[in-house]
This record gives C-alpha cells, sequence and structure tokens, in this order.
C-alpha cells in the first residue's frame, strides 16, 4: 500500500467509467474515508477505481492509497475489466464485451494445449468460476454470453444497441454466419423467435435468399404478438374472476372505463368479430 498524489494519477484507461454520479461515493468517502484503494500500475495510469478517484477530487482530497499492479499489459486489463463487471449500471452488451475480452486474456495467460481436432470449449473452469462468483452470473449464462459477443455481426450488435432485437432474437440469429446475418438483418428485426428459428434452419441449408422469400415479414408482427399475449392474459383474468362470481359491472371504474373505451375503438370492426364468434360456435 502507497500514497499517491492525485494530481501525479491518469485517468486515461479506456475502461474507467468517468463522469457518472458519485454523490454517494462522496457521502461515504466523507463519512468513513477511502476504505478500499486505488489499483494502479507503475506508470501512475488507474487500473480500477475511477469513481473512488472522482469522488476524491469532488471532495477536494490531494492524495490517496493505492495499491500499484505490476504486472504486464494483459494482466492489468484483467484489473480494469474485473472493476468493472461487479458494476451495477453497465449494459448487458457491455457485460457480454467484457466476459468475451476477460476469456481471451485468461486462455492467453493460461494457455491449454487442445487435441489435433478442433473443438468449442468453454473457458478455463477456474475462470468460469471465478466471474461467476464476481458476477451472480451461471457459467452457462457466461458461455452463452461470450458466444453471442464473438458470433454477433457489427449489424446485429448494433440493432440489439437500438432495442431492434431481444436477447432471444439474437440467440439465434447468431447461428447465421456473420455474413448471412448482415443480409438478413432487416428481415428479421421484425420476426418473432419460432420463426427466426426456422428462418436459420432454412438459411443454413438453402440461402439466405430463399429463407427470406420463404418467411414472411409482416411489418406489424412484433404488434400483434404483443395484443395476443395481453389478450390471452385478459381472458385468463376474466375467467378466474368469473369463477369468483364476479361479473364486468362488479369491476373498479377505472377498469370499466378502460374497458368500455377498447369496445369504442373496436367498433368499427365489430361485426367482423361478430362473424368470428359465430364461427368458433359452429365448429
Amino acid at each position: 500500500m502507497e500514497t499517491r498524489k492525485l494530481s501525479d494519477l491518469k485517468a486515461t484507461n479506456p475502461y474507467l467509467r468517468m463522469g457518472t454520479d458519485v454523490s454517494d461515493l462522496e457521502k461515504s468517502i466523507a463519512t468513513l474515508g477511502l476504505i478500499a484503494p486505488l489499483v494502479i500500475s507503475p506508470e501512475n495510469v488507474i487500473l480500477a477505481g475511477a469513481r473512488r478517484y472522482q469522488a476524491l477530487m469532488n471532495l477536494g482530497f490531494t492524495e490517496a492509497s493505492v495499491t500499484v499492479v505490476d504486472r504486464g499489459p494483459l494482466e492489468r486489463e484483467l484489473v480494469s475489466i474485473d472493476e468493472n463487471l461487479v458494476r451495477k449500471d453497465l449494459t448487458k452488451m457491455e457485460v457480454e464485451s467484457h466476459l468475451r475480452r476477460a476469456k481471451e486474456i485468461y486462455q492467453h495467460l493460461n494457455p491449454v494445449v487442445e487435441a489435433e481436432v478442433e473443438v468449442e470449449v468453454l473457458p478455463a473452469e477456474k475462470f468460469l468460476v471465478m466471474v461467476s462468483e464476481k458476477t451472480g452470473l451461471s457459467p452457462k449464462q457466461i458461455h452463452e454470453a461470450i458466444n453471442r459477443d464473438e458470433m454477433a455481426s457489427p449489424a446485429v450488435k448494433e440493432a440489439r444497441k437500438n432495442g431492434e432485437l431481444s436477447l432471444s432474437q439474437t440467440n439465434e440469429i447468431v447461428k447465421l454466419s456473420k455474413d448471412d446475418q448482415f443480409e438478413a438483418i432487416e428481415h428479421l428485426k421484425e420476426l418473432p423467435v419460432r420463426d427466426i428459428k426456422k428462418f436459420v434452419k432454412l438459411a443454413n441449408v438453402q440461402g439466405v435468399t430463399k429463407a427470406i422469400a420463404a418467411t414472411p415479414n409482416d411489418p406489424m408482427m412484433r404488434e400483434y404478438l404483443e395484443i395476443n399475449a395481453g389478450l390471452k392474459k385478459l381472458i385468463k383474468k376474466f375467467k378466474q374472476l368469473d369463477l369468483e362470481g364476479i361479473g364486468p359491472s362488479e369491476l373498479p371504474e377505472e377498469t370499466q372505463r378502460l374497458l368500455a373505451e377498447m369496445n369504442v375503438m373496436m367498433g368499427s370492426t365489430n361485426q367482423h368479430f361478430e362473424e368470428y364468434e359465430t364461427q368458433l360456435s359452429s365448429n
């Protein structure tokens, strides 16, 4: 443990997350002092503790306790990744990227002689256990997260970043080659997971072009699925209330108002639904 002037420290590490809200940390340091020292390299580059460094600066401290990690560049990078993985405000994509890089570094530092035939292997058990303890993720989740980051094309990552793809959709799409992902991404964004599974199987056999032609893409499919899910829940709830002997007239006023509003919205299509109900009854 050493003491260094804050003015001598360098916040140039790309893994550092500067500019975040550290007000709670400032209160803690003001009351209890700096409990965990900053982690730095021999060159005074901060490897871990950016938020603590920021809080100390805001409070007017001029120096702080530090731990110096005199290791190679890969070990230093692992220290920074480790610090970030225990944070709660990382996005899922950031976690996946960090896990993939941590795996690469760990396997480089701990080489394993593989058989002559190439096989896909999980990261070393020690790595999985270590990361699992720090993040709360299961080894399977860690492996899947790493796989998503490795297999996803830039186009898929961008779509996911923009909220255009769910995790389940992404898990299926990355089973395509990156070139095929790029070609099919606009078509796949609106497809439900079950249709993406069919698409991937077809594309891997007959090619993306034929898979696109054979898989209709309704631009409103996501909205339809959300409506379906909501209506199924609504019907289930009404059945439960009916078993308790509760009818629509006994529902809260706000609920009755919403049902009436929905009925007005559906007025223009009531004839269609009446015809459909008749058809159901005849069956």
